[in-house]
């Protein structure tokens, strides 16, 4: 239907929409009115997610997508064989090769649904809202677009919480020696303290507490009165959000006296099974696509994977794109893995039809 320039014109239009967490409006109208234009039965729920649907009947398989970014445009542009942009490989790449296949593919029975969402990057309200809807046919599989490689799989994402700390003292002259006032100390001592709780690492298999945001103090010469940390928190499989919810009560017996220590949101880890019908349609349209042994492959930070386990465990994690670049300020995509990336769709949803009993 479409050809190789059309495809790569498609991905720099969609790059050229800024739509950060909350701001996905203009991608979502974009991408509507590409379904639309191209005779498919497109609409918009009422969080904003793009819903399209095609075949009817069982087995339903999702592509499904996120169409927000990290905030900070990048210009979008081609330099030899890498357009670049923000979203480029998370997840603008996978989106756009996911919603070609989704207009090209051969759907020999079934139902296929397209499912492009709003706030992954945030609080994950557009899957939450398919998840406790009714209004789009449940899913027995679902391939989740996110830039695993193009020739690897995924089937294990590590969960994820937000860990905000508030800290408020008396303050106090600089020239003062009364450390316990000090609330960029009492803060990062809360940090060590949750490191230790957690026995935090820098293994796959750790916990990992990683500082993100600190704002403190209110002159050069004061000793702060109030500081604010935010702690981005990872949890491996095998453990779970109320371990960490076991250490913030720790926290709070400790610290309780300068401030609050509280989750935002927690989202499991997930591990699912490497021969569910998803993850063998997946691997077998690696090998007739690209004619090799696909890699399997296990992700450090978390995906909208994580949420919809709880819909079904057929799931794997496929698409075009280098997760290191991804929310760097050299996001980036191969055009050759773009390209093929779509092909490898189109296998896969034959794949699956054909798989699943």
């Amino acid at each position: 239907m479409f050809t190789d320039e059309a495809r790569l014109k498609l991905l720099m239009e969609a790059l050229s929409i800024y739509s950060p967490t909350g701001e996905e409006h203009g991608l979502t109208e974009f991408l509507r009115e590409l379904l639309v234009m191209n005779g498919f039965d497109a609409r918009v729920d009422n969080v904003g997610n793009v819903i399209a649907v095609r075949g009817g009947g069982e087995p339903v398989l999702w592509l499904h997508a996120h169409m927000d970014t990290i905030p900070g445009f990048i210009e979008v542009k081609r330099e030899g064989n890498k357009i670049i942009g923000r979203g480029a490989s998370d997840d603008k790449g996978p989106l756009m090769a996911m919603a070609i296949a989704f207009m090209e593919s051969e759907l020999p029975r079934g139902t296929l649904v397209l499912t492009a969402v709003v706030h992954e990057e945030g609080d994950s309200l557009g899957t939450a809202n398919l998840i406790r809807g009714n209004h789009v046919p449940k899913p027995h599989g679902v391939i989740v677009g996110e830039p695993t490689g193009v020739n690897k799989v995924v089937n294990k994402y590590r969960g994820g919480t937000k860990v905000e700390v508030t800290i408020k003292t008396r303050g106090g002259h600089a020239s003062n020696p009364d450390l316990s006032s000090n609330s960029i100390l009492i803060a990062m001592e809360v940090y060590n303290r949750l490191r230790e709780y957690l026995r935090a690492g820098v293994n796959y298999e750790d916990f990992l507490v990683t500082p993100t945001i600190m704002n403190c103090g209110e002159a050069e010469n004061m000793i702060p009165s109030n500081c604010r940390l935010v702690l981005d928190v990872r949890i491996p499989p095998g453990k779970s959000c109320n371990d960490v919810r076991d250490a913030i009560i720790k926290l709070g017996n400790e610290f309780g006296g300068y401030g609050n220590i509280n989750i935002k949101w927690c989202t499991e880890p997930v591990e699912v099974p490497v021969d569910n019908p998803a993850m063998r349609a997946v691997s077998r349209a690696i090998i007739k696509v690209l004619g090799e042994k696909p890699v399997l492959a296990r992700k450090w930070g978390t995906s909208d994977m994580n949420d919809l386990a709880q819909l079904t465990r057929n799931l794997v994690a496929y698409g075009p794109g280098d997760g290191f670049s991804s929310h760097s300020l050299e996001e980036y995509i191969l055009v050759e893995d773009y390209l093929r990336a779509i092909e490898v769709y189109k296998q896969a949803i034959v794949e699956f039809m054909n798989i699943y009993k």
